[in-house]
Order: structure tokens, then sequence, then C-alpha cells
């Protein structure tokens, strides 16, 4: 799907930017307005209404995508367009302005705008990496199912430590009582519960203290605790890798919004006080 969408139509929308790109560099060099370019002359009007119908259709389209079929031909299309276009926007709207900025809410326009289109690129890197890491990491299973692996083996592990010592119990109890999966975002992104980790290293550490009688159960409840890790490891990294995405989403959607209304401003401002 990363590979398809970047190819699409054999880089349909990355040849209709660059030569739209073209076209605009062209004009911009053979214009030569006195003075210098700016925002106020026939190409600085033309290019400010291309640059800012170009972010509104960007945002239309953003608002739209749920709507499509993953993997269907039209999400693939819209984010092509999505990529190319948006990045058509960094030198566009210089062009436009003539490369003045300052301290006003022109240039903050257009400083938020690199921001969404600087974490648009993050996204491109995110969604063509974590999607099949996350697959990789399930290996054919589900989230829930996973979680329901989890309920499973807390319950064989208390049935394998009940005729242990207290010792054994108690590693287990802790183990139960004390898993945190997911939580806060911070705790999302950071993982590592160690109770688990922790219970299985005091078993261990007791298990050379038994009796025979209980060598063999001990070395079960060993084999399952080292199998609930290995499987918290597999479900934190899944939260992991999904609360990765979803901070993409916390930073690029309310730029981009942020960025629709400086916009706006900036039209207002240009068209009622100038």
């Amino acid at each position: 799907m990363h590979q398809s969408y970047l190819r699409h139509r054999d880089y349909l929308y990355l040849k209709l930017s660059l030569f739209s790109l073209a076209v605009a560099i062209v004009a911009y060099v053979v214009s030569r307005p006195r003075g210098g370019g700016n925002g106020g002359t026939w190409l600085g009007y033309t290019l400010g209404v291309i640059s800012a119908g170009l972010i509104v259709w960007l945002m239309l389209l953003g608002l739209r995508k749920r709507s499509y079929q993953a993997g269907g031909v039209m999400l693939r299309e819209w984010l092509s367009g999505h990529v190319y276009l948006g990045l058509l926007l960094i030198v566009l709207v210089p062009l436009h302005s003539g490369f003045q900025f300052g301290w006003n809410v022109h240039t903050l326009a257009y400083v938020l705008m690199c921001v969404v289109i600087a974490s648009g690129i993050a996204g491109v890197i995110l969604y063509g990496a974590v999607p099949s890491q996350i697959t990789e990491n399930r290996a054919g299973e589900k989230l829930a199912s996973m979680l329901e692996q989890l309920q499973t083996l807390d319950s064989e592990c208390k049935t394998t430590a009940a005729g242990l010592p207290d010792e054994f119990a108690e590693a287990v109890v802790y183990s139960v009582d004390n898993t945190r999966i997911g939580g806060s975002f911070s705790q999302q992104l950071r993982g590592g519960d160690p109770a688990t980790r922790s219970a299985l290293a005091r078993v261990r550490a007791k298990a050379h203290e038994v009796g025979e009688q209980y060598r063999g159960q001990v070395k079960q409840l060993v084999s399952l605790l080292a199998l609930k890790q290995e499987l918290i490891d597999r479900v934190e990294r899944d939260v992991r890798l999904k609360a990765l995405l979803d901070l993409w989403l916390l930073i690029h959607v309310p730029v981009a919004f942020a960025t629709l209304a400086a916009v706006g401003a900036h039209v207002l401002i240009v068209f009622f006080y100038h």
C-alpha cells in the first residue's frame, strides 16, 4: 500500500506537481514586477488563490478519507495527491509572496503549513513502516486474542503454583495483580511493565531451594511465566506502535486546522485591510 500510493498512476501526482512548480517558477521569473515580487501582483494573487485552494482541498480530502475503503483506488488516489501536492506548497507559497516574510500572520500561516508538511512526511514514513511491524508482531492474531491468552496464562500460573510453597504463589499473584498494559499516552509509548519479569526472576531464584517433588511443577511455572512475559512484550509493542500513529495524528491534524485558520486570517487581512 505504501509503495502503491507513492507510485500511483505511474507517479501522476508527482509529475503534475513538478509541472505546476516549473510553470510557477517560469511565470515568476518572466513577470519581474516593479519593486520585486509580492503577493499584491497579478501573479501573487493567482498563486495565492491556487495555494489557498490547494490547502482547503487537501483538508477536505483529509476529512473524507475515512469514508474510503482501505486499500481501494480512491484511498491511493487521495494519498498520492495529498503527498505530492502538499509538497508543492513549500515553494508555491513563497513565490506567491515574492519571498517576503516578517513577524505577521502571513508568515505564521506559512510556518504552520511547513509544520503540517513536515509532520506529513513523518506520517508517510510511519505509515510505510508501522503497519507492517504491527502485522509481523501480531503473527496473524488480533490484540483482543492476545489479551485473552494473557488471562488464560494467568489462570494456568495460579493452578500450577497452587501446590507449591507460598513464595511461588505470591510471585504469581504479584504478576497477576500488578501487570499493567496501556494506561496513559506516555505509558503506552514507554511500555516495559516489570511485574511479570520480576515474578519470573523470583521464581527462578527460589527454584533450586524446593524439593525434588516440586521440581517439575516449578519448571512448568517458569515456562508459563516466561511465555506470559513474551506475550506481554508483544502486546506492549503493539500498543506502542499504535500509540505512535495516534501521536502523529495528535500533531498533524490540529496543526492542519491551525494552518487553515491562519490562512483564513491572512485572506481577510489582505482583502479588507489592504
